[in-house]
């Protein structure tokens, strides 16, 4: 059985970095990189090429947010390390109101889902990582899990920002829930949670 470590923190506070240096030395690190390709976007391309660069040669890439529970039964490394959360997270959001709300898919003021809708999305993105945890469990190393905590800023003045920041705070409790150990990383220092 894995062990699950959750780290959480800020943009930018050193959360991946600390997962990063937790995996350095261990053999067989598959690094699941959540985030889609933004080739027109140079900041995130530059995001991209850092995370790169940080990680060891030895360790396995492997990007994809969607079925990644289904990818991860069948893949046979010894130890992960997910980045990140809020990614994965919002990657399935917004495909899963396209397949199921097209009319809705700008979310804006003007056609935001409604409050079943709301419930009815957020059981699907529990679900989706109720599947992954399960598929890592499996595993026998050790599974980091970055994930970003967007609830300690100003209440979002959109209705996509509030209910993003309410369905990553329940997703982050799952996960905490879920893992073995919790950490939050501010200014690149790591305070153990639980």
């Amino acid at each position: 059985m894995a062990k699950l470590v959750l780290v959480t923190g800020g943009a930018r506070s050193g959360k991946s970095a600390f997962a990063e240096a937790a995996l350095w030395d261990k053999p067989d690190v598959c690094y699941l990189a959540t985030g889609l390709s933004r080739q027109d976007d140079p900041d995130w391309q530059e995001r991209v090429r850092l995370h790169q660069q940080r990680r060891p040669e030895a360790w396995v890439t492997h990007e994809q947010y969607a079925g990644l529970g289904d990818w991860l039964r069948g893949a046979s490394h010894r130890n992960y390390l997910l980045d990140c959360v809020t990614m994965l997270t919002t990657n399935v959001l917004f495909d899963t109101v396209a397949a199921q709300w097209p009319d809705k898919v700008t979310l804006d003021e003007t056609c935001f889902l409604s409050r079943t809708e709301q419930a009815q999305l957020l059981e699907q993105l529990l679900s989706e990582w109720q599947s992954i945890i399960a598929s890592l469990r499996d595993k026998d190393g050790e599974v980091y899990i970055v994930t970003n905590e967007i609830g300690l800023g100003i209440v979002p003045d959109t209705p996509l920002g509030r209910y993003f920041r309410d369905v990553l705070g329940q997703v982050n409790q799952f996960l905490a829930k879920e893992a073995s150990e919790v950490y939050l990383v501010i200014c690149g220092l790591a305070q153990r949670l639980k």
